[in-house]
């Protein structure tokens, strides 16, 4: 199954292409198909390690059966004692419901990864207009899906007012993410290393929280509901670019909107 969705990843990508020669700046499309790419990867990776951990326990599990029953043949022919081999036969039994859990667990892994991956296609297809348009990024990062915006859209240098130009995609992002339901969503203020020099702000730290607050304050203004969103400033501490050149510097002064993990669809977690 995991493969099928994939190959969906692949279609994709034939899209984008076919979409490239209808006259979208190729290298906005190739930005997208690029993402997509290393989207498919790392899910082909994923589901072959998962495949291959399963095929291990599975082989762990006839072999304790084996063992097992090995065991009951030697309690009839040698007649050894009946409750120590009773004792030995029910570490076995533990040891094999056990496997036979992480087998399961791992089943559930792999549908998470592809409903993970799926989600990602959808978010992509969602946002298509807007990454065409050069407004925003969509990336899979550290494991999480992340919408990405320049600070050039949203605001004027050291200021956290949105613009016209950026309130009006905040607007059309917050009807879009409002369409995925039950999910919890960070806006994040981040900056360059640069000091920031003013009177309002200490510091970066400062800048990049005002302005995530002005930001996901707009956002439930625009239709967002106020307990699914959460705001954080990280000033200059995570950068995504080399702050030692300008182009490293402005792809580290955005916002960023992470749809949160939801632990009850993890294996191991329970929403009880």
């Amino acid at each position: 199954m995991l493969v099928r969705r994939i190959t969906h990843v692949g279609c994709l990508l034939m899209a984008g292409l076919w979409f490239a020669a209808c006259g979208i700046p190729e290298e906005q499309h190739q930005a997208t198909l690029d993402e997509l790419k290393k989207v498919k990867a790392e899910m082909k990776a994923q589901g072959e390690a998962c495949t291959k951990d399963k095929n291990k326990l599975t082989g762990d599990l006839s072999e304790c059966l084996d063992e097992n029953s090995v065991m009951k043949t030697r309690l009839k022919s040698l007649g050894q004692d009946l409750s120590k081999l009773k004792t030995q036969a029910g570490a076995y039994i533990k040891d094999i419901g056990q496997k036979e859990q992480q087998i399961a667990n791992l089943l559930k892994a792999q549908e998470a990864a592809r409903k993970r991956a799926q989600m990602f296609k959808d978010l992509v297809a969602k946002f298509q207009k807007m990454i065409d348009s050069g407004k925003l990024k969509v990336e899979m990062r550290k494991g999480r899906m992340i919408v990405k915006m320049s600070d050039k859209i949203l605001f004027d240098p050291g200021k956290t007012k949105l613009k016209e130009e950026g309130e009006m995609a905040i607007q059309e992002v917050s009807q879009i993410l409002a369409s995925f339901k039950n999910r919890q969503f960070q806006i994040a203020g981040h900056t360059d290393n640069i000091p920031i020099r003013s009177r309002r702000f200490k510091s970066n730290w400062e800048l990049s929280a005002a302005r995530a607050v002005n930001v996901t304050r707009f956002m439930i203004e625009s239709g967002m509901v106020p307990n699914s969103v959460s705001a954080a400033g990280y000033g200059e501490y995570d950068p995504v670019g080399d702050n030692t050149t300008e182009d490293g510097r402005a792809s580290n002064r955005r916002i960023e909107i992470t749809l949160m993990p939801n632990l009850a669809e993890l294996p191991g977690f329970s929403s009880n």
